[in-house]
């Protein structure tokens, strides 16, 4: 991958130095790991016997060739999990994974689906069809039997005792890093490909995708502090609460990726707690209003945004109700016109659409030559394989509307 920014690694064990890509590199050194003439390294085992020799080497060559019979890879928990190769029937527990796996080319590898999923009709007329197991925290374990899937796949909050009651039945559970994070979402797209046997057309995406958004985080990576937009990430909680994420969500972390300052630090929850370091929490509306962020990020739980979404007024509606918050109007990102709706399904699972159309808001002049609704029409012609939509037209993505 050219662009420097965009970097992650690929959890496939055999991947000895932990790099993006399964190549020669990679049995070089466990060749050299085998010989005592290196220390090593964590993903260096690759049949995940205790020891690197002769037979990882012979294992990468395999999973490179696409003759391997089973693929051991690490999970979001930092775990090894043993998938029988190549998977051609796929269980999906998550929107952005069901939808993922049609930009890397194995939509129809899908069989069953969570309830959510069933909803993505516009963008995945097929898979939307396919068997709803129900709600990805609960589903129907015994349905999920009947299909007969050779993996099961949910995203980084993959319940880890649900898991263990499907591999009591006999199936293999996979969790992966999707939800939000943009890097290792990539990783992960790479290696389902592997797992599927495709990794010729994962690639082909990832490099697209990894590219584009690696171009982005060169272009603003040279910002002082002073240039960086000060940015505070909201998102709808029951009734008029207001949720927001420490340095250990995803979104705050793409933000950063892409050169913002996420104004993080010394951030309470209403409880008073400092939550610098946390995940996603309920902010002190005053916290917002004292920091005086310059842009507000703000997601759309499918009220208003999305795609099939086309009424601006009732976007518009939403927007209003974010501004007119008690105290709000005291906030620069309000005076300013500075506060973006972003449809949830690109910003926490389509991630790296999401992250397209959040740097074009923040830094519209650094990023003048880049049009996140081209991008965006190139991911929906070329790997979602969608015909006649068009993304100007049949959705609401950002609001308000970005211009050139």
């Amino acid at each position: 991958m050219s662009a420097s920014g965009m970097e992650y690694t690929l959890f496939i064990f055999g991947n000895a130095n932990s790099d993006m890509n399964l190549d020669q590199q990679d049995i070089d050194l466990i060749n050299e790991i085998a010989a005592g003439k290196t220390d090593t390294t964590h993903l260096a085992d690759a049949n995940q016997d205790g020891k690197v020799d002769g037979a990882d080497a012979d294992q990468v060559k395999k999973i490179m060739d696409g003759s391997a019979t089973e693929i051991w890879v690490q999970d979001s928990y930092e775990k090894p999990v043993k998938v029988k190769t190549p998977v051609n029937r796929i269980v999906s527990l998550d929107r952005m994974i069901a939808e993922n796996a049609q930009t890397i080319g194995i939509g129809k590898k899908i069989v069953g689906i969570d309830e959510n999923t069933v909803t993505r009709g516009v963008i995945l007329p097929e898979i939307s069809k396919m068997t709803n197991v129900g709600s990805a925290d609960e589903p129907d374990i015994e349905q999920i039997i009947g299909l007969k899937p050779d993996l099961v796949v949910h995203n980084q909050y993959f319940d880890e005792a649900l898991m263990s009651k499907l591999r009591t039945a006999g199936l293999t559970p996979l969790s992966m890093i999707y939800h939000g994070d943009i890097q290792n979402s990539l990783g992960y797209s790479k290696l389902l490909g592997y797992l599927a046997g495709s990794p010729q057309s994962a690639n082909e995406y990832v490099d697209w995708m990894g590219g584009t958004l690696g171009s982005i985080h060169d272009k603003l990576s040279g910002l002082s502090e002073e240039e960086k937009t000060k940015v505070i990430y909201l998102y709808p909680r029951k009734g008029t609460a207001l949720g927001s994420g420490g340095n250990d969500c995803p979104t705050i972390k793409t933000l950063q990726f892409l050169g913002a300052n996420t104004m993080t630090t010394d951030t309470k929850d209403t409880a008073g707690k400092v939550m610098d370091t946390a995940s996603y929490f309920e902010i002190d509306p005053e916290v917002v209003i004292t920091k005086n962020p310059e842009a507000i990020v703000m997601e759309d739980f499918d009220e208003a945004l999305g795609y099939g979404f086309t009424d601006k007024a009732a976007a518009q509606m939403v927007l209003d109700r974010v501004k007119s918050r008690p105290g709000f109007d005291k906030i620069d990102a309000v005076k300013n016109d500075k506060v973006y709706l972003l449809d949830v399904n690109i910003v926490s699972h389509s991630n790296c659409l999401g992250a397209l159309y959040m740097a074009k808001a923040l830094y519209p002049d650094q990023l003048s030559d880049v049009d996140p609704y081209t991008i965006h029409q190139e991911y929906v012609d070329k790997f979602l394989k969608v015909p006649g939509l068009d993304v100007k037209k049949d959705g609401i993505f950002i609001y308000p509307d970005l211009s050139n």
